[in-house]
């Protein structure tokens, strides 16, 4: 029994070290939740998968911004696909318009939960006066909610960010705020 019980720790040690870094590459692998797209996808591809094309404008990468009707969660909204001037794909986000308050709150808070189970806590969060949102700073890319509230306007965007865009955390300052939710609306 004894000799049974010395065999059986390194097999287990083993096991839960096997666990932990399991566990640790998690945070490498990031997947977008509200679309089958990914950032190795081409420009055709995505067209061709996402339907009728709503708009485009210019995207901050220097490329084309596309926007698509896009249901998710049980919720209409809109999925912009951000390209850069060679046609990669740089940033996907899911935009969704409110119908009250309540139902702001109550999406915002079911994103945050879903995506801090999925990424643990964010690296960064806010509560200003017209606007507040989460950052989760990942090896594979960053993940941002933002919520944009002006008492008129309201709009909650769910947001992913390919690795070559993504920052590092950066300190929590009122400069800092303001550069972080430039990039989300």
């Amino acid at each position: 029994m004894k000799y049974q019980f010395k065999k059986m720790v390194p097999l287990f040690l083993l096991t839960f070290l096997l666990f932990l870094v399991g566990c640790s590459q998690r945070k490498d692998v990031v997947t977008c939740p509200f679309t089958d797209i990914t950032w190795e996808s081409t420009l055709e591809e995505v067209q061709s998968a996402s339907g009728e094309l709503l708009e485009s404008y210019p995207s901050s990468y220097k490329g084309t911004t596309y926007v698509y009707p896009k249901e998710y969660d049980g919720m209409e909204g809109t999925i912009k696909y951000m390209f850069d001037e060679e046609n990669r794909l740089k940033s996907m986000a899911w935009l969704y318009i409110p119908t009250s308050k309540n139902d702001l709150e109550k999406v915002y808070a079911s994103l945050v939960d879903r995506t801090t189970k999925w990424y643990g806590d964010s690296g960064f969060d806010s509560d200003l006066v017209t606007a507040k949102g989460e950052v989760w700073y990942l090896e594979g890319g960053n993940v941002l909610i933002g919520v944009m509230s002006t008492g008129i306007n309201e709009a909650i965007q769910y947001q992913y960010f390919h690795p070559e865009v993504s920052s590092e955390k950066p300190e929590k300052s009122s400069n800092n705020l303001k550069s972080v939710f430039e990039k989300i609306f």
